[in-house]
């Protein structure tokens, strides 16, 4: 078929017919050089969206992992917070009977005879060893 299409175009041109012949096979493998290119170009974009795909659901992947590591992360930052706060309300409790009985002692201390002297006696040794 290309002898035949190199003779028509070779007998009206006037050319010989081994260089119609040469430049037909030469525009065949541009063509064919062409079509290979955009054949590469486009594996080469179906490959980018491929990659651009998996990019996006590994992020998403991620992006998921981070928020529920967040979460975690603020349930036991709250956890430990109320477990901070009862901590201190217990203490404070403790500090407020402790401090009454603070003012209890210092009350029958002061309502023992002979508050004003010095040194411990009898009464005041029982005063301190007696259950709290």
């Amino acid at each position: 078929m290309i002898a035949a299409i190199a003779a028509a175009i070779a007998s009206r041109t006037g050319l010989s017919r081994a260089a119609l012949l040469a430049i037909l096979i030469v525009a065949l493998l541009a063509l064919a050089a062409i079509g290979v290119w955009r054949a590469v170009a486009a594996f080469d974009a179906a490959l980018e969206a491929a990659a651009a795909g998996a990019r996006a659901e590994r992020d998403a992947h991620w992006e998921k992992e981070i928020a529920m590591a967040n979460a975690l992360a603020a349930e036991r930052q709250a956890e430990q917070m109320r477990a901070a706060l009862a901590a201190d309300a217990a203490l404070r409790l403790r500090a407020a009977q402790l401090e009454t009985d603070l003012k209890s002692l210092e009350e029958r201390n002061a309502a023992l005879a002979g508050g004003d002297l010095c040194g411990l006696d009898r009464d005041r040794v029982r005063l301190l060893n007696a259950p709290r």
